[in-house]
């Protein structure tokens, strides 16, 4: 610390500063002095530092000036030094006894006093206090050098070392990207996301969040591929050194990357796994092996949970900040999660305000019935897609109208389509994909002629050869449940092939 007070400066007659408000805060230390003339210099200057202004930042509204003065209070600035070329709007009784009342200096400076000489007398002052900027600048970086050979994080280390309990939220998902210790409370969370929610490419940089008008958290943006904010949990504004701060700001979005690379590669490697373990080859031992590795054990039931392949990223980046064991894999139009049974729920609440549809198998204690665990989740897909999405699970919704085993799916396919792919595979045509679009665009000829690309008459031709061969009308309602029904099982078994 420099020692420099804003008395100091107003006794310095050379520098033509004269106190207007506030001034009982004359004793308040002064470290830097930073011209800002945006809407909101507070999120931009630093504790303990003075802003200085031609005034374009000072609102000429009575009330507005009273609030940029709280603000600038609340942020810890040490002062705020307006420049008297006329440029600045009226002082208002208000502003000025809202600054006396928070003992928060305001002061004017000559027209013929540049600004340079007010920031070069500060800077002069705070040479001294640069020694030990740096020197603690060189510890955050031996923190984060020995942050992996310890049992801290760097993320807990940094927060024992600026004296805030920090926390990562990715803002898209409201989700906290590295927990340690307490979370942030949920409150909280989605507070800061339904804030920045329509600022995602460009989040803001500092952000107060508060409580019956009180300040509990700070939120400050990071510069990562995810829409990430870090969020310096406590009372009152963070006063840290901004110049610090900024370099652990850094830090922390490194740490980020680098966390968000290692789950990508290991979910490319447990995709692997899970697929393995699906289709049964890989031998029992191996695979109870590779799942110990990833926190499931062995010995406790499992439950496959399944979605949209399109969604998949989503899955893996929030199940990757859950503190839940899991693989995850892509087959075919549709991707699996494997959790702990015991976990289950807690992955779904987890899921369901991002992913709009999802099917839950039963649970399973075997590791050999995974591949029935997957084909399950795959069926009650389908039923919560049947009810317009939400959450589907087979122990209920499989017996409405899905078989619940392969061999049920293969016999239903061959039941009801059986003649129609034998004639496809015996003439090369195209019935079941025809009966396929037909029904997925509610009957529509024109829709179906355009997605087919045929004529109409064709269309006709082959729905009445459809009719023909399976003894079965697309125009009644019974025939069509069934033909759907086969055509699910169909696409179930061959996802399952």
């Amino acid at each position: 610390m420099s020692g420099l007070t804003i008395d100091d400066l107003v006794a310095m007659e050379q520098l033509g500063c004269t106190v207007i408000a506030g001034a009982d805060g004359g004793r308040r230390p002064v470290v830097w002095a930073h011209s800002c003339e945006l809407e909101d210099p507070w999120n931009w200057v630093g504790a303990d530092e003075l802003l200085m202004t031609v005034g374009m930042c000072v609102p000429r509204d009575d009330t507005a000036q009273v609030r940029f003065v709280r603000r600038l209070r609340e942020h810890g600035v040490a002062g705020v030094a307006i420049g008297d070329d006329l440029k600045a709007p009226p002082i208002s009784a208000a502003m000025a006894a809202e600054a006396d009342r928070l003992a928060f200096p305001v002061i004017t400076v000559s027209h013929t006093i540049p600004f340079a000489a007010l920031g070069r007398t500060v800077a002069l002052a705070s040479q001294s206090g640069q020694i030990r900027r740096i020197a603690r600048l060189s510890r955050l970086y031996e923190l984060a050098r020995t942050a992996t050979f310890g049992d801290a994080s760097l993320l807990s280390r940094l927060s024992a070392e600026l004296g805030h309990r920090l926390h990562i939220v990715d803002v898209r998902y409201a989700s906290e990207v590295m927990r340690e210790g307490p979370p942030l409370a949920r409150g909280v969370v989605e507070e800061l996301a339904d804030r920045v929610c329509d600022q995602l490419d460009r989040l803001p940089a500092r952000i107060s969040l508060e409580s019956d008008g009180a300040v509990t958290a700070t939120a400050l943006a990071l510069s990562t591929h995810r829409a990430c904010m870090l969020v310096a949990e406590g009372p009152g504004e963070v006063d840290v050194d901004v110049f610090v701060l900024l370099h652990a700001q850094s830090l922390i979005a490194m740490e980020v990357e680098r966390i968000t690379r290692d789950r990508e590669r290991a979910d490319l490697d447990g995709e692997e796994i899970f697929r393995q373990v699906i289709h049964g080859t890989l031998g029992l031992d191996a695979a109870q092996l590779s799942l110990r590795q990833v926190g499931l054990a062995v010995a406790e039931p499992l439950t496959v949970v399944g979605f949209d392949a399109a969604h998949l990223p989503t899955v893996r980046l929030l199940m990757g900040d859950a503190p839940l064991p899991h693989l995850s894999c892509e087959l075919g139009e549709h991707g699996f999660l494997m959790v702990p049974t015991a976990g289950a729920g807690e992955a779904v609440e987890l899921l369901t305000p991002h992913v709009p549809a999802l099917g839950i198998s039963a649970s399973s204690s075997s590791l050999q019935h995974v591949g029935d665990s997957t084909r399950q989740a795959s069926w009650a897909l389908q039923a919560a897609h049947a009810a317009g999405g939400g959450v589907a699970d087979y122990t209920t919704a499989a017996p409405l109208f899905l078989p619940r085993t392969l061999a049920d799916a293969h016999f239903a396919t061959r039941m009801i389509l059986g003649s129609l792919m034998e004639h496809d595979e015996a003439h090369g045509s195209d019935l079941v994909n025809t009966l396929e679009v037909f029904l997925s665009t509610d009957r529509s000829w024109v829709e179906s002629s355009r997605r087919l690309m045929i004529h109409r008459q064709t269309l006709g031709y082959r729905l009445r050869k459809i009719e023909t061969l399976s003894g079965r009308s697309t125009r009644g309602s019974a025939d069509i449940a069934m033909f759907w029904m086969a055509l699910v099982a169909r696409r179930i078994t061959r996802e399952a092939e």
